[in-house]
């Protein structure tokens, strides 16, 4: 539900804050008071077109922001977007325009127009006087015939998507095998080729050339690793001579002097303990360094063995790489494809039977689905030609029409509402109806119909009261007051048969100066309310007759207020 709306140097308006309730939120005013830029502002925000003059004059941006109320629905596709965080209460849409663009954030965070728009579907339907919007596309019409259905209808549609996914899944699979003989047998010789490749190789580690490549590095060098090795034996333990001792023999010596001093001072027990630790430590390291020499591999045949090796594995990740992980995953693929392309002609028969089976059960299930969507599409047509019967349209034409489509998760019908508004006209799409008062009339009976279908919780309405008056205005005004009660309605109205149901009354104004015009709004009192619809029903708002026919519609309205059932109807708010 929409919350608030906060324009900025919009148009006319200079700053503007409009706050909306449940239930139906009725906008009046003089004829160019700047009700119409209200809805153009909470078009824009949700993604709408920018016209030309946006921006109001002397100003470089215009701001809007639109706040809504959240759903179990609507915070789950926040979620998922990641436009929710926690303690958000509120989603907050906003649109900012300048010269050289627009940017849009959803709760803070800058997004794509396309994205806005989106969103838009699951926030607010507009059907502007002058706008051939349609109710929604034909998959959706079918959507929500479907909620209209029986439990029956609900299952068997259920029943539908499953096969469809199953037959989906059976096609991709027969056409990886659904192949030429001669074409089978090609790729089964390369495929086991490329397998015998890989097996001769003995490819067991992916890492295994980069092993081998240290060992070339270690064998390359040896002679001089030896050498080191050599020199640092001498320096540890060997020794160069009797007057040149090892290290090994030095820090021997150290800690046996150290040991005897320490049996005259005790303070240097410490240091003889580490000293004599640091003695263990050469030692073993020169037993490793010992151990090192002693595996050093002098063969030359080990080196050309470890390049033949590394040149074979180059060759490899060359072929079937770059990594020899690719071709590890490749070896184990091949071994699945030689195994289905030696079993794919037995393997293809019980597919190509599985399939035949799936497809005749879809279509099967389809058809009956589509028998019982036929039906209901009926009484629904009949239902909705009674409601725009009421509304001033007794000779409208209104159809739900099928198309036969290829089978697929929602059955075998492309459906699409249409109608011809007079006697003659041919039966057109409903949103290529020409008249925009025609067109929100049958906007309001089909929503009145598919009120429960219609996730959409705000609908808004532009003059959708033009040129009707009398008994037909009346009904227009039954039909707002209960489809508020599962929709939040904005309508703007120049009849008071109207603004006397709203439950909440925004008049909009312009005030103009030698050289400034703006555009303001306020939410009536119920005092206020009776003085305003008295002025649009005779043109002065203090006239004792205007007054007295005003509160009797209010009068009127109470008891239309008393016979709706709880839950379907709205206080009757300001």
């Amino acid at each position: 539900m929409l919350q608030e709306l906060e324009i900025r140097n919009f148009a006319l308006i200079r700053h503007l804050r409009v706050p909306f309730t449940a239930g139906l939120n009725v906008l009046t005013g003089e004829t160019g008071a700047g009700k119409s830029i209200i809805i153009d502002a909470l078009n824009v925000v949700l993604g709408g077109k920018i016209g030309v003059g946006i921006i109001r004059n002397g100003s470089d941006r215009a701001t809007v922001e639109a706040t809504f109320g959240l759903t179990a629905e609507l915070s789950g596709w926040l979620k998922q977007n990641d436009f929710l965080d926690e303690g958000f209460d509120a989603l907050v849409v906003s649109r900012e325009i300048s010269k050289s663009g627009s940017k849009a954030r959803i709760n803070g965070v800058t997004v794509g127009v396309a994205v806005v728009q989106e969103l838009r579907q699951k926030l607010v339907t507009i059907h502007a006087q002058h706008e051939a919007r349609t109710l929604q596309s034909p998959q959706a019409q079918l959507e929500m015939l479907d909620v209209l259905g029986d439990e029956s209808q609900k299952k068997l549609l259920q029943r539908v998507r499953t096969l469809n996914a199953r037959k989906k899944d059976l096609s991709c699979r027969l056409s990886d095998i659904n192949i030429s003989e001669d074409e089978r047998v090609r790729r089964l010789d390369f495929a086991r080729f490329q397998l015998t490749e890989l097996e001769e190789a003995n490819l067991e580690e992916a890492d295994e050339d980069a092993k081998i490549g240290s060992q070339i590095r270690m064998l390359s060098n040896v002679v001089e690793l030896d050498l080191a090795m050599s020199r640092v034996q001498r320096h540890l333990a060997d020794g160069d001579s009797d007057s040149q001792p090892g290290a090994i023999e030095l820090v021997q010596r150290a800690v046996s002097e150290l040991t005897r001093a320490a049996q005259m001072d005790e303070t240097l027990q410490t240091t003889a303990e580490a000293l004599n630790t640091c003695l263990e430590d050469l030692e073993n390291h020169s037993r490793a360094t010992r151990k090192y020499r002693d595996r050093l591999d002098t063969d030359p045949e080990t080196l050309s063995s470890l390049e033949a090796r590394l040149n074979q594995l180059a060759v490899v990740k060359r072929k079937y790489g770059p990594a020899l992980s690719d071709a590890l995953r490749r070896l184990a693929e091949l071994h699945e494809e030689v195994g289905g392309l030696e079993n794919s002609q037995m393997a293809g028969a019980e597919l190509q039977k599985e399939y035949d089976l799936t497809l005749a059960d879809l279509l099967k299930q389809a058809g009956e689905l589509s028998t019982k969507r036929q039906a209901l599409a009926q009484k629904v047509s009949e239902r909705i030609l009674k409601e725009l019967a009421d509304l001033g349209m007794p000779n409208c034409r209104f159809e739900i029409s099928f198309e036969q489509a290829e089978c697929a998760g929602n059955g075998i019908d492309k459906v699409e509402f249409q109608m011809a508004p007079n006697p003659g006209q041919p039966l057109l799409p409903v949103g290529k109806i020409a008249s925009g008062g025609e067109l929100s009339r049958v906007m309001l009976a089909v929503k009145s119909i598919f009120a429960d279908a219609d996730s959409v919780s705000t609908v808004v309405f532009d003059e959708i009261e033009t040129g009707l008056s009398g008994k037909v205005l009346q009904a227009m005004r039954d039909k707002l007051a209960r489809l508020a009660g599962s929709h939040q309605i904005l309508c703007i109205t120049h009849q008071p048969l109207i603004a006397t149901v709203a439950d909440n009354h925004v008049e909009v104004s312009k005030e103009q100066s030698s050289d400034d015009t703006t555009v303001s709004a306020a939410v009536l009192t119920r005092e206020q309310r009776v003085h305003a619809v008295a002025g649009m029903a005779s043109g002065q708002d203090n006239q004792t007759e205007a007054l007295k026919f005003v509160e009797a519609l209010f009068a009127d309205s109470a008891k239309l207020r008393a016979t709706l059932q709880p839950g379907t109807g709205t206080t009757s708010g300001h």
